[in-house]
């Protein structure tokens, strides 16, 4: 049934009473109201009706109760208040035999309060009256409080019921900051998480959810520094490219994998500045690699460079064990096997979750594993390569405090014997061996635990905290309760609404400081490694390129050329 609008709904049966002023008015046609009407409810009084009683009842049935069917549980405030004006407008106060009291604008102005939202969400806004223009058909006008029929609201109930919505319920509008789902006319979401009743929370949705400004903030900060990582990185890469004492072993575990914390860190630059080119696909849908050409490729670099760091440290914590614990240089004419193993295995990965389409935006700002595969395409195999080599790492630093703290037993016992066995003597060359092997890769064992320590924090923050969105998702009510928060028309901004979706949300300071943490990697790199040793290497590099370019002999340098630091 169409609803008649607000100009000409069931108030135009005041032009057959001949009313002629709002409030002293002959009461020829007072009558009681029957227990049975529509507005029994609300109606405890005699009624002022001089074309009858049931020609009014004909006229405000046609709003009231298909009003009633479709809002009564979504919005009881809504019909309530409306109700209570259409019923006291149609049915004004017999107060006395000469006077009547018509119906109150404040109880009009509720209704524009109250419905202002419902009617909008279900296009019915025709019917929100105009609370300043004569009724139709008179010129009576609702009155102030003091002269008009007031009656008391029947309801306790607050702001729309979203769970009472019907499933595949599309709304007219979408309120800012919801804008409308594309998918909507056909029946389907663009997503389950961000879209409700054809509107949509816009992408990306996660800077909806915490305290507004909060998200983007962190997150360009983290950027930032992740670039500024990728440059770190990048210099210590060039330097062990070109500087000729750094292309052999070990230092070649440093080489290939300072390449991959390059590779890890280089993806901030696709989102520098503007990361919804990554995030979104379009201005309600998240990307994925097959809508998303950037998200495909910055998401297959982060999971190779990730996967590719992670060996690379492996590599180097067993170089170190074997080197330290049992003196064997194994790596040194083996590097086509690291070669295959720490290049190869990250291209296999990468290549499989492309291969299945499982690239897209989780969260963060950064795309990668979808989050129904993250665990088993990305983090258990990065835990079966980092867990042993964490394990082995501990044992390797262990041994190294042990035989450092003999040494020291043995050192004060030396000044107690003069004469050693050959035991002692074999045992006293081995001691030796060890610390001098820390003396040398002291850096490299720092890289390493940091390396362990920042890819283990970053698989604890995504195996504690990313199942509470997992649980958002299933968790229909939180979101219902969410955008009724962020639609009532007391809410200021997002951040009143925050503490509903916080407890299913990564707390922020854990998520910040995970991203964080994998961002300044590369720093990392540069500080342990841009020892003065490289600089006056460099110095020699450049002195020599200038000898030969200047055709002069190449003379050795003496020691005041060397550059200072």
């Amino acid at each position: 049934m169409r609803h008649p609008s607000a100009a000409t709904w069931g108030l135009s049966l005041f032009s057959m009473m001949g009313l002629a002023s709002a409030q002293n008015l002959t009461a020829t046609s007072c009558t009681a109201y029957p227990a049975t009407g529509v507005c029994h409810n609300y109606i405890n009084y005699t009624v002022y009706a001089p074309a009858g009683v049931a020609t009014v009842e004909a006229q405000i049935q046609q709003v009231l109760l298909p009003l009633s069917a479709k809002l009564g549980k979504i919005d009881p405030a809504c019909v309530d208040n409306y109700y209570r004006y259409l019923c006291t407008a149609s049915y004004p106060d017999c107060a006395s035999n000469t006077t009547i009291l018509p119906g109150c604008i404040a109880t009009c102005q509720d209704v524009a309060t109250n419905c202002g939202l419902a009617f909008a969400l279900t296009g019915t806004t025709k019917l929100l009256p105009d609370c300043n223009a004569p009724l139709p058909g008179t010129n009576i006008k609702l009155e102030s409080q003091n002269a008009c029929n007031s009656v008391p609201s029947q309801t306790n109930s607050t702001g729309i019921n979203f769970a009472a919505i019907p499933e595949g319920t599309v709304f007219a509008e979408c309120p800012a900051p919801f804008i409308r789902d594309p998918l909507a006319d056909k029946n389907e979401t663009s997503s389950p998480l961000t879209c409700r009743f054809g509107c949509c929370v816009p992408c990306p949705y996660q800077n909806f959810f915490y305290y507004e400004g909060w998200v983007e903030h962190a997150y360009m900060a983290t950027d930032i520094v992740r670039s500024v990582s990728a440059v770190c990185a990048f210099f210590i890469v060039f330097s062990y490219l070109v500087l000729p004492d750094k292309r052999r072993h070990p230092s070649l575990l440093i080489l290939n994998m300072s390449i991959a914390i390059f590779i890890f860190s280089f993806v901030a630059f696709f989102s520098l500045g503007d990361p919804t080119r990554v995030q979104c696909a379009s201005s309600v849908q998240s990307s994925t690699q097959d809508n998303n050409v950037l998200c495909a490729a910055q998401g297959a670099l982060l999971i190779f460079g990730s996967m590719a760091t992670v060996c690379w440290c492996a590599a180097l914590i067993v170089n170190l064990h074997l080197h330290t614990v049992w003196n064997i240089n194994f790596f040194n004419r083996r590097y086509w096997l690291l070669h295959l193993l720490c290049w190869g295995i990250p291209a296999a990965f990468m290549g499989t979750c492309l291969g299945l389409h499982q690239v897209e935006f989780v969260f963060t700002n950064l795309c990668l594993v979808s989050l129904g595969q993250i665990f088993n395409l990305f983090f258990y195999p990065m835990a079966a390569v980092i867990c042993p080599a964490f394990l082995l790492h501990i044992f390797t630093f262990l041994y190294i405090a042990r035989i450092a703290f003999r040494e020291g037993i043995e050192s004060d016992m030396s000044h107690s014997f003069s004469n050693a066995s050959i035991g002692r003597t074999q045992r006293f060359t081995r001691h030796k061996h060890v610390i001098q092997a820390v003396h040398i890769q002291w850096r490299a064992l720092l890289l390493a635990i940091i390396g362990c320590v920042t890819v283990l924090f970053y698989m604890i923050f995504y195996f504690t905290q990313l199942r509470h969105v997992t649980e958002l998702t299933e968790t229909p009510t939180v979101l219902d309760a969410w955008v009724a928060c962020m639609l009532s028309p007391t809410t200021v901004n997002q951040d009143s609404c925050v503490g509903i979706v916080s407890p299913y949300m990564p707390p922020f300071g854990f998520m910040v400081a995970a991203e964080a943490l994998v961002s300044i990697i590369g720093i990392w790199l540069v500080v342990i490694f841009a020892k003065r040793s490289l600089f006056i290497e460099w110095n020699d590099l450049i002195y020599n390129i200038r000898v030969y370019l200047g055709g002069r002999d190449r003379a050795e340098k003496h020691g005041e050329q060397f550059f200072q630091l």
